[in-house]
């Protein structure tokens, strides 16, 4: 059946296969072959109306097409930029003897370490101090940019953070005034400015040389000068601002985009801004409205989704909605970097994820923000990098291992803390695989107090757990953390019945022949040699022979005395007599596993008024000594 327009469709069609107009019928624009006039003229394939509407439309779709791309395109390079993130070239600071250096993400040093202060790579140059004067290094080590800022350790310098380099440009201090430099060192800006802060995107806030909040641009020029009483830098496009003493937020031609209202506000992350109203915290969006009601203590910065906001002394971490992903329970918290967090607990600073499970236990002083897979921490007053499962990069603790292949002698010190007292503790280490043998002494809230050692002793297990015991009682229940933290708790009492209180432990340095405890002189391993000379010093009132046989620590029931002296000074020697005359002997194990005697007079002396025991014991050496005067009636 042919159509109007000379198409020929099948016998049966009920519209044109080429127009689309109804055929078959008799009322549309079919008509019978034979009709077909002669001077009709054919119709091309492709050509005609239809053909033309068909392009016309690919075209208009590949236009579109294009136009989206473009506009994505430019709003991508063009768009307001989120919170800076520094690519640190997969370079970490490391400090040796002093001195800075770099190493890689395995722990190699890389750049050795020859710098008086440095912080870290940003744009492909770290800025270190030299001396006195700062100047910049490229990814090889080679100075690129002379030092000659000045120094920011001295009196009223900035921290040398401010100094990287963050879009191109870095602030930079000469005389006590700031000013702004390219990459290649050159002024961008006279250092004439009274403060100044990194570039956010295209402008940085500045004091002017006349003390106006401002912002330098990328060309070193002054813009929005003297227009608000303090400002803040640009992220997403909108920076904090202050006028009449209230905070609002700006873009970047200084329009008031969302109008002063609040008493304090920081910077947009993730869509939202952490603003204060009535002393509390919450957050707007970029229209100014609430998200998050204004209800928490404090509230951080955005960052991967979350947050973290105090509440009643802990933290929590919300989400953009506003919802407790992460419940209140941290003292402290850092932000969320690649998918973890440093938060702190009771026990030090660790690592969650985003359900607020711990991915790396909580065992360190200080923990900062994951950066190209590693954080750096401290642990011991040493500092370290971890991964995100909690393995050290490279060797931080110089070779010191938790069960040392040879043995070693070191001291150790740290803190007991209970409720209103503190017992600074000290200890002389001698390890060796996994057995620790040495001494400790003590002293309750007076560090420079500390007396006589007593005998400590203990096996490090599997699990790095480890249980210190003293000859005298004291237990400390613990762990390495690393090879030169221990930490743990330590019973007040009896172990299980009585509080247990937390310490811990710092490696502190190799001992010296200063730091051992004198050696004792010989006495006997024989209890019935020993007893035979120690009556025949009490009866005699032999000071010089009775003071070679006292143990290190001497207790007077329940004091500890310092000296041989102060032994004397206190002992009531006819109430000895009478003890080794009329006293009971029994006999038991020390809590090393050592023997111990112990002589008890049922009855007081005629001008006593307690009974008295006399306690032995056998030191490291198998050496019976004299180790205390207890009171068991009193």
């Amino acid at each position: 059946m042919k159509c109007t327009c000379g198409f020929d469709n099948a016998a049966d069609a009920r519209f044109c296969g080429r127009c689309r107009l109804a055929v078959g019928d008799g009322t549309g624009g079919a008509v019978p072959n034979a009709a077909v006039s002669a001077t009709v003229a054919p119709v091309a394939t492709g050509g005609g109306k239809v053909g033309t509407r068909l392009v016309s439309r690919m075209v208009m779709a590949i236009v579109a097409v294009v136009v989206v791309v473009v506009a994505a395109g430019y709003w991508w390079l063009n768009r307001p930029p989120e919170r800076y993130k520094a690519d640190n070239s997969g370079l970490y600071p490391i400090k040796v003897d002093g001195k800075y250096g770099f190493m890689d993400r395995s722990g190699k040093t890389v750049i050795t370490p020859q710098f008086d202060e440095t912080v870290g790579f940003s744009e492909g140059l770290a800025p270190v101090r030299i001396g006195t004067k700062v100047g910049y290094i490229n990814t090889r080590g080679a100075v690129v940019i002379t030092p000659q800022f000045d120094d920011t350790s001295a009196p009223g310098g900035i921290p040398l953070v401010v100094y990287e380099f963050r879009y191109g440009r870095a602030c930079v201090v000469l005389g006590a005034r700031f000013g702004f430099i390219d990459k290649d060192g050159k002024l961008v800006h006279s250092p004439d400015l009274r403060f100044a802060l990194w570039f956010s995107g295209d402008l940085a806030p500045v004091t002017t040389a006349t003390g106006e909040q401002a912002f330098v641009n990328r060309s070193g020029n002054e813009v929005m000068s003297g227009k608000f009483e303090s400002v803040g830098g640009f992220t997403a496009g909108l920076a904090p601002a202050r006028s009449g003493g209230k905070w609002g937020f700006i873009d970047t031609t200084g329009k008031w985009v969302i109008n002063p209202q609040f008493e304090e506000a920081r910077n947009f992350a993730d869509g939202l801004a952490p603003v204060v109203v009535g002393g509390r915290t919450g957050y707007i969006d970029r229209k100014g409205k609430f998200v998050v009601n204004p209800q928490y203590d404090s509230g951080d910065e955005f960052s991967e989704g979350l947050a973290s906001v105090k509440s009643g002394g802990a933290f929590s971490f919300i989400d953009t909605k506003g919802r407790v992903v992460v419940d209140a329970k941290f003292p402290a918290a850092g932000r969320f970097s690649e998918g973890l967090a440093s938060v702190k607990t009771e026990n030090g600073w660790g690592f969650i994820d985003p359900t607020g499970k711990t991915v790396i236990s909580h065992q360190f002083d200080s923990a900062e923000s994951f950066q190209n897979g590693l954080a750096r921490v401290t642990i011991g007053n040493h500092e370290a990098y971890v991964d995100e499962t909690g393995a050290y990069a490279g060797d931080p603790f110089k070779g010191r291992t938790i069960r040392p292949a040879h043995a070693v002698q070191e001291v150790w010190e740290g803190d007991v803390i209970g409720p209103g007292w503190k017992s600074h503790e000290k200890f002389l280490l001698y390890r060796e695989g996994a057995k620790i043998k040495g001494f400790y002494s003590s002293s309750v809230n007076d560090p420079s107090a500390l007396g006589n050692f007593a005998d400590v002793a203990a096996d490090v297990n599997p699990d790095d757990s480890v249980r210190l015991i003293s000859d005298n009682g004291f237990i400390w229940k613990g762990r390495f953390l690393a090879p030169v933290v221990i930490a743990g708790t330590r019973p007040n009492g009896e172990e299980g019945k009585d509080p247990e209180f937390p310490f811990r432990l710092y490696f502190v340095r190799d001992a010296t022949t200063d730091d051992l405890p004198a050696p004792l002189q010989p006495t006997s391993s024989d209890w019935e040699a020993f007893l035979a000379k120690f009556k025949e010093a009490i009866a005699q009132r032999d000071q010089a022979s009775l003071s070679v046989i006292l143990g290190r620590t001497f207790y007077l029931q329940n004091a500890r005395l310092r000296s041989v002296d102060d032994v004397f000074d206190q002992l009531n020697w006819q109430q000895l007599a009478k003890a080794i005359a009329d006293g009971a002997l029994s006999d038991r194990k020390s809590p090393l596993g050592r023997r111990r005697q112990f002589i008890t007079d049922a009855h007081p002396c005629p001008n006593c008024v307690y009974q008295v025991t006399l306690t032995f014991s056998q030191d490291a050496d198998g050496q019976w000594r004299w180790t205390g005067v207890t009171y068991p009636g009193d």
